[in-house]
């Protein structure tokens, strides 16, 4: 590719329902990602099958040949299997730069990625992409999981964001459910060694040059919590991971949103409307501080696309579904005294 559009690839490592991972792939094709690298965290995960036709896209299972192959037997923690396969594709990439992120994660319509990258220095090793998370309206979840506004992380002292949003900004990362670092674009044939959100560099000696994009040029759209269930589902997995010795520690808002729904099995849906449905009010104020985000969000024309022979199921219906068939052992553990 020419300098002026320098070209790029997506990793993720995925245990998702197949039609979120067909949404990811789909809206990065048409995008004009490259490459797109596909880790299933289950080595049956049927979405290798749904991407077969697609040769752009590079599916593996993590099976017990593939991580003796990136080092050694399987990592107990999610998110060191995350990071071992971001290194692994970054690794065997052609193309020039590797965005590490979620499958629940998706750059912002309109952006123009390699026309961004080019723009970037030679001496620039990576880019951190900005992040909004969305929240859902009063009126509902609506007919697709994609459905809803963002809201951007509030970059002033703990104290302010108390009195500008009430109490329940304590269970949050600076207004955020999930993390507000954003995660990061990465150039090839740097010695760096891929994380979850930054880059570092091989030896502790170095340095990693980073430059944070502007949301006008990039911005990543975090769907935490497809649904309500979906969003008490990475509580539980959280806690059933500490409890069985799997997971990393977790952030401390984090930790306070999972004793809340612990406490309360019963309040945890209630609990996502406090901290992610938004009142009039509340959107009010967080206008005026630059914090509330409209974009228009629809892969269904990628979809179309890139999967013509089917029609896939991306309501909030077909998502819980899912997590109640696959992970309803996680989910019941809520419930566990």
């Amino acid at each position: 590719m020419t300098k002026d559009r320098p070209t790029w690839a997506v990793v993720a490592t995925v245990d998702e329902p197949p039609a979120l991972v067909q949404a990811f792939v789909a809206w990065y094709l048409a995008l004009g990602a490259e490459q797109i690298f596909i880790y299933c965290d289950r080595p049956d995960d049927p979405i290798r099958g749904m991407l077969a036709h697609l040769l752009q896209v590079s599916v593996l299972p993590c099976d017990a040949d593939h991580w003796l192959r990136v080092g050694k037997s399987r990592p107990r923690r999610h998110q060191v299997r995350q990071v071992r396969n971001a290194r692994d594709a970054y690794v065997a990439m052609d193309a020039e730069w590797l965005l590490h992120c979620d499958a629940d994660e998706f750059l912002s319509p309109g952006m123009r990625v390699s026309e961004t990258l080019a723009a970037i220095p030679a001496e620039i090793d990576g880019v951190v992409v900005p992040v909004a998370e969305r929240v859902h309206l009063r009126e509902g979840v609506g007919e697709s999981i994609f459905e809803g506004a963002f809201r951007r992380p509030f970059r002033g002292t703990a104290s302010k964001g108390r009195r500008l949003f009430g109490p329940d900004f304590d269970l949050t990362y600076r207004g955020l459910t999930g993390h507000s670092q954003g995660k990061a674009f990465v150039r090839k044939d740097r010695a760096l060694n891929l994380s979850i959100h930054r880059p570092r560099p091989v030896r502790s000696d170095q340095g990693v040059a980073l430059e944070r994009a502007d949301v006008a040029a990039l911005e990543l759209l975090h769907f935490d919590g497809l649904t309500p269930t979906s969003w008490t589902f990475k509580l539980a997995r959280m806690m059933h991971a500490l409890a069985k010795h799997d997971g990393m520690p977790p952030s401390d808002h984090r930790r306070k949103q999972a004793d809340a729904v612990r406490a309360d099995p019963d309040g945890a849906f209630g609990l996502y409307d406090r901290l992610k449905r938004p009142d009039d009010k509340l959107i009010r104020q967080l206008k005026r501080h630059a914090l509330w985000a409209e974009p228009v969000f629809d892969p269904s024309k990628a979809l179309a696309t890139y999967f013509p022979a089917e029609l896939v199921d991306v309501t909030p219906q077909a998502v819980d579904r899912w997590l109640l068939r696959k992970k309803a052992n996680v989910l019941s553990f809520l419930r566990k005294d």
